[in-house]
């Protein structure tokens, strides 16, 4: 198995799922154990390296040795952001809105469902996309640019969204279907 020094397994794609504290802990599990099983080198990746993380309902996520700056935006395939209010806090690490606007900028398929788009917005790439969300951001992700559908998953170029929980399984398989063709 080949392996950077940051502990990437190169030999497989890159898929990255970020966290904080309050996510929601459907939103980040789901697609975590989903690209795994699809055979991604799967990294949870947060301000801290190795710091457990806990959802809105207290249930944990320990972040692998790497933080955002370790992360080469390249090799990223796949980038999930999972909603709660963890990215009312990711959104303030410059290092983490520069991963995810650079991610985004080389071609990654990226996922974004209910709250997680406050993230994407810091970071300046949602403006003129169609997305969905969590109707409680609406207004947010319409103030930035992008126009706001109410559909419970959306596709928009490689950018995939979604509005709640109940929409992982569409939301996962248009990320995989995505990610299939790059």
């Amino acid at each position: 198995v080949s392996t950077q020094s940051t502990g990437v397994d190169m030999s497989k794609k890159l898929a990255i799922v970020l966290a904080e504290d309050n996510y929601e802990c459907l939103e980040l599990h789901y697609p975590r154990l989903r690209l795994k099983e699809a055979g991604f080198d799967v990294k949870v990746i947060g301000p801290q390296k190795k710091y457990t993380y806990k959802s809105k309902e207290g249930y944990w996520a320990i972040t692998d040795d790497l933080s955002f700056s370790d992360i080469n935006p390249k090799d990223v395939k796949v980038l999930v952001v999972p909603g709660g209010f963890c990215t009312d806090r990711l959104r303030r690490y410059e290092d983490c809105k520069k991963l995810v606007a650079e991610t985004y900028a080389n071609g990654a398929v990226m996922g974004f469902i209910c709250h997680a788009h406050w993230l994407p917005i810091s970071a300046g790439v949602l403006k003129g996309k169609r997305v969905t969300s969590f109707i409680a951001i609406k207004d947010d992700v319409i103030n930035a640019g992008a126009t706001w559908v109410d559909e419970k998953c959306v596709v928009d170029g490689n950018i995939v969204t979604a509005q709640t929980p109940e929409d992982l399984p569409a939301f996962m398989a248009q990320i995989l279907k995505l990610a299939e063709s790059k």
